[in-house]
């Protein structure tokens, strides 16, 4: 094997097709980040690109063997801002595993960047990102709420117990959506809404627009709640159950009330049988707990879905996170002042499956 190199995708002359010609050969699974369209939208096309592909990439010679995705961007972390990149989907060639080149490229990305999260972390690459003085947290905080325990049931494994708290929560929070008005995400007036004292990546509407209003794939909604309050989902279905993902929520504490009841009244005005969001953030977890909503971490009398194209249960029903900081790692592991939602980190990314439901062209 010639030399390693390893860098930016743009430095070192690979294309976003490149990298999604190398997930499409060796990850296990076909997934959306090999098709090359995906792969640009993600890679290249985001506004902190800036039409450049900043995946960190090693090469031996002319052949890759080794990509780490990431999205770099802004994070706010004690009050200032941060070189950041989101991590996603490492994978290195099976002949140029034992060879050092994992941790090679946590090397570059640590020199680079001052901020790196990442989500859904394998057993093989925890080991390498602990030794890389990463921190772990095994489950990020899920909440959903259920309207349609029948609907829900083939989908989840509830005891008695669960049966009993979703009867008792139906009538938590009183549905209101007076005042909610549909606008596009890069309109939304405050992107960091209830956000500036949070260790946070900085919201932009430039960065809103191109993740929501311009997914090649998914069809979000984003509402305006409150005075400046917002919330971005996604409306979804499977066989027997239609539900939703809450991917993106913006508010201050007063206006946290008006969010839960907007959400409360748009699952019954569309039928939903249940609803989900996923935050790291407790001055917003707090509000879902005291509004009814099940946590996927805490009450294990009720699991529910947490992959729903193809359908499966998974133990536990969130994913995990790993993250690091060049400086202030303490700050950074404040996790319940961290903000992390959906629509941070590749965790709302449309699978293969779900094309093939929705008869979607493969490009």
């Amino acid at each position: 094997m010639d030399a390693i190199q390893t860098g930016s995708a743009a430095d070192l002359g690979v294309s976003a097709a490149d990298i999604a010609a190398f997930y499409d050969r060796h990850w296990p699974r076909k997934m959306c980040l090999g098709l090359p369209g995906f792969t640009t939208w993600q890679f290249v096309d985001a506004p902190g690109q800036k039409g450049r592909c900043s995946v960190c990439v090693s090469v031996s010679g002319s052949e890759l063997v080794g990509v780490m995705g990431l999205h770099q961007r802004a994070f706010r972390l004690n009050g200032v801002e941060r070189p950041a990149a989101e991590l996603t989907t490492w994978i290195v060639a099976p002949e140029a595993k034992g060879k050092g080149i994992g941790p090679r490229m946590l090397d570059y990305l640590q020199s680079t960047y001052e901020v790196l999260l990442g989500s859904g972390i394998s057993d093989e690459a925890l080991n390498v990102y602990l030794r890389k003085n990463f921190n772990y947290w095994r489950q990020i905080p899920r909440f959903f709420r259920v309207w349609d325990v029948a609907a829900v049931e083939p989908w989840s494994r509830i005891d008695a117990l669960g049966h009993k708290l979703a009867r008792h929560r139906m009538g938590a929070v009183e549905p209101d959506a007076s005042g909610a008005r549909r606008i596009a995400a890069g309109d939304i007036a405050v992107p960091d809404r209830g956000l500036t004292d949070k260790n946070a990546y900085v919201r932009t509407a430039e960065h809103l627009a191109w993740r929501y209003d311009r997914h090649p794939v998914y069809a979000y909604e984003t509402w305006a709640v409150g005075e400046a309050g917002y919330v971005v989902l996604r409306r979804d279905a499977i066989e027997g159950m239609t539900f939703a993902h809450v991917v993106e929520l913006g508010a201050t504490e007063a206006e946290m009330p008006a969010v839960l009841a907007f959400l409360e009244a748009y699952a019954r005005e569309h039928g939903l049988a249940a609803m989900d969001f996923t935050c790291t953030s407790s001055d917003f977890g707090r509000h879902f707990i005291a509004s009814g909503w099940f946590s996927s971490v805490d009450e294990p009398m009720f699991a529910f879905l947490s992959l729903f194209h193809p359908p499966e249960l998974r133990d536990p029903q969130t994913t995990s996170l790993i993250y690091w900081a060049r400086n202030d790692q303490a700050a950074l592991a404040d996790l319940g002042r961290m903000h992390v939602v959906k629509g941070d980190l590749d965790l709302d990314r449309p699978t293969i499956a779900y094309y093939e439901a929705n008869d979607l062209p493969q490009l």
